[in-house]
């Protein structure tokens, strides 16, 4: 127990340094917007510094990937979108590993849906909906995983998870996000269940997603800036694949 200590108090240190971005978000439309804007947009960096050292490299990610989710934002017409995400594609599969380019492709998906999500009558709300579910994924992955152990889930790629863990994060997920949408009045129906499900299948997806990503280039964590969690890449990868479902499909009716 008391090793597990340490690790327990850097991650409530960590929580504390991101509590300016909880704010924000809390204070609503547009502050939670730019919240989410901002944290792609460090995720991005944090990508970038990890895959190449070659500044001209980075410079030229960096831009197009922050072109491509400005383009969502402003709502640019969709064949310049094509052109950005070719050239994101071609720099990616010409000069990195496949697994790079997964990831890369996963990070330029979400940055577009933070801008394309952002026009959302009810953003704030489904954001709200998002976070809380994402975050009792984590919370439930984490607690079960730790204390209940078992069988690995995923060895070869992140030895830590288990498969207790992945299902106390199916269940933390799916209670949470139940709970929040009864609070925001969102009517509880058989599909909604399904589509909290969905969305705590693919905060792990994420979450893997990612520590592949890390294994492929040998890296513990994507950055040094939050105590207990390393960088913004490790705190939200759960939000990877989960903002483009509601972005990019229909399932964001189910608020309305």
């Amino acid at each position: 127990m008391k090793d597990r200590l340490p690790d327990i108090s850097r991650r409530m240190t960590g929580i504390l340094l991101l509590l300016p971005f909880m704010v924000l978000f809390l204070m609503g439309k547009p502050f939670s917007q730019i919240t989410f804007v901002v944290i792609s947009v460090i995720m991005m960096f944090e990508f970038a510094f990890l895959i190449s050292k070659n500044t001209w490299m980075r410079s030229a990610l960096i831009s197009l990937i922050s072109v491509f989710g400005m383009m969502s934002f402003f709502a640019i017409a969709p064949f310049y979108h094509l052109i950005i995400l070719a050239g994101i594609i071609l720099i990616l599969f010409c000069f990195f590993s496949y697994q790079t380019v997964a990831i890369g492709l996963a990070l330029s998906l979400l940055s577009y849906s933070v801008g394309l999500f952002s026009h959302h009558e009810f953003f704030q709300e489904i954001m709200l909906y998002i976070v809380v579910t994402i975050i009792s994924v984590d919370i439930g992955a984490y607690l079960v995983g730790r204390f209940v152990g078992g069988p690995k889930l995923l060895p070869l790629v992140s030895p830590a998870k288990t498969i207790s863990g992945a299902i106390g994060g199916l269940i933390g997920g799916m209670i949470s996000g139940t709970i929040i949408c009864y609070i925001l009045s969102v009517e509880i129906t058989v599909w909604l269940l399904l589509v909290t499900m969905l969305v705590a299948i693919l905060a792990q997806i994420g979450d893997i997603t990612e520590s592949f990503f890390k294994r492929a280039i040998n890296t513990k964590d994507s950055a040094k800036i939050i105590p207990g969690h390393g960088g913004f890449m490790d705190r939200f990868d759960g939000y990877l694949f989960v903002i483009p479902l509601f972005a990019l499909s229909p399932v964001d009716r189910l608020f309305v």
